[in-house]
């Protein structure tokens, strides 16, 4: 398998799939610096998780499953190499994207918020300490993986522009209704948006998560959802690789 992460890792090298996993994060953060500095950390997560990161990640899935596609696989059929092998390197390399992405906004997030809190004395409604935040981006990292067999199955069945709009609208449904209820882990959109406001006591609509804000109930910061959560996500994940495997296999093969 690492030999096939390796290959999609050569044929994305020096594509805009690289820059984005650097720009996105950075571009989140200073966004929210700049426009919502007394709120700076509230935002920059809550910008992030809601609607930046999702759409990152459905564009390197466009990208990465688009390099063989437009060739109508040509490129990987005529190779004595197992079709599901291939489709594991996919995944793994969307994955390590997904990874340096996050690693990339939880540095940036904490290196502004102290210069913001030390050179401008900005005092923040909500400040979680970089053990909260390393948390979250855990969280995040997990219950985010089932995203990119997702987005790679749909963007090989319906194509790119279909799968980024189905993605993030799906996405941004279940994670606005879906996670303020019990049933939250029903659909894989609405898990991350919940531990994450279990976490960082931040609402999916981006208010902090007290009593008077809107749609917050004391149920949404109970810690049982954490494992509860993170069970499903792994789950989905499992899931979702599993018949994107199956099904790439029997399409290139046909």
């Amino acid at each position: 398998m690492r030999e096939y992460f390796l290959a999609e890792r050569l044929k994305n090298r020096h594509t805009y799939t690289e820059k984005l996993t650097v720009i996105m994060p950075m571009a989140a953060v200073c966004l929210s610096g700049w426009l919502t500095r007394d709120y700076f950390i509230i935002d920059s997560y809550n910008w992030w998780y809601m609607v930046l990161f999702p759409a990152m990640l459905a564009l390197i899935c466009a990208s990465v499953g688009n390099r063989d596609k437009k060739m109508g696989d040509r490129s990987i059929r005529v190779l004595p190499v197992e079709m599901g092998a291939v489709w594991d390197g996919k995944i793994l390399y969307g994955i390590q994207c997904m990874g340096i992405s996050l690693l990339v906004f939880m540095a940036a997030a904490i290196i502004v918020s102290m210069g913001l809190t030390r050179i401008a004395h900005q005092v923040f409604p909500i400040n979680p300490s970089v053990e909260e935040q390393l948390l979250a981006v855990v969280v995040l990292f997990v219950t985010s993986l089932w995203q990119i067999p997702f987005c790679l199955f749909l963007q090989q069945a319906a194509g790119v522009f279909p799968m980024i709009l189905l993605h993030l609208g799906s996405y941004l449904i279940t994670a606005v209704e879906l996670s303020l209820h019990p049933f939250f882990m029903a659909l894989p959109g609405g898990i991350t948006a919940r531990l994450l406001c279990i976490i960082l006591k931040i609402l999916p609509n981006g208010l902090v998560a007290k009593p008077g804000s809107l749609t917050f109930t004391q149920e949404l910061l109970d810690l049982w959802g954490l494992p509860v959560g993170i069970g499903a996500s792994i789950l989905w994940f499992s899931l979702f690789w599993a018949i994107s495997r199956k099904w790439f296999e029997r399409q290139v093969e046909k």
